[in-house]
């Protein structure tokens, strides 16, 4: 298994209900470019399913097995841009501008893809979600004081949920692709033929 190295930025495409590309959404990427947020960490946990035995004859007859665990992907932000960190939240917004939650806040699906490298050949490594929605506990403030200003990624938890791919037989939820090919044919998936941002698709 590769070895990642670095955390270089993930793409983020927002899915309607039927968790196809929404129709006014674009790729955007979080890269590192001033005031358009940088990514920071990502630890992506609960892929294994605990197998449970079967018993049958007196014995241990069969081993379920087949699937995946509580899946969910953590990732540390810095600086995300505004108006799509609420976008991320659901949060409604009103003709003046203000951002609102409350009981209809629903957080929209997103296809995300965090790319990396193995640390060894660097080869590039990417990691695919097909469907899953963000989610932060918070925010807060706090005094200026004498040390400098020293700011601290933001906690994002992303749930994701079973996607059917075109042709693939059974839903999937996470990909996973080593080298350029892959990769490719990764964001293929994930974002279909528009694989790259359009510029500005930051903001």
């Amino acid at each position: 298994m590769a070895v990642t190295y670095g955390f270089e930025k993930m793409t983020v495409l927002r899915l309607d209900k039927d968790l196809k590309k929404a129709t006014d959404a674009t790729p955007t990427e979080i890269k590192g470019e001033a005031g358009k947020g940088a990514t920071s960490t990502f630890d992506l946990t609960g892929l294994k399913k605990d197998p449970k035995k079967i018993f049958g004859s007196n014995i241990a007859y069969f081993l379920l097995r087949k699937g995946y665990g509580e899946v969910a992907a953590n990732f540390g932000l810095l600086d995300v841009p505004y108006e799509l960190d609420h976008e991320m939240a659901g949060h409604q917004k009103t003709t003046g501008g203000v951002h609102l939650l409350g009981e209809d806040t629903e957080p929209p699906y997103y296809a995300t893809l965090v790319e990396s490298e193995d640390y060894s050949t660097g080869e590039p490594v990417a990691f695919g979600i097909f469907a899953g929605t963000f989610s932060r506990d918070g925010y807060k403030a706090a005094t200026i004081d004498d040390e400098d200003f020293n700011p601290e990624p933001d906690e994002y938890v992303n749930t994701p949920i079973a996607k059917k791919l075109e042709g693939i037989e059974k839903p999937q939820i996470v990909g996973f692709a080593y080298g350029a090919e892959e990769v490719t044919e990764l964001k293929g998936l994930l974002f279909g033929t528009e694989t790259t941002p359009p510029e500005g698709s930051g903001e």
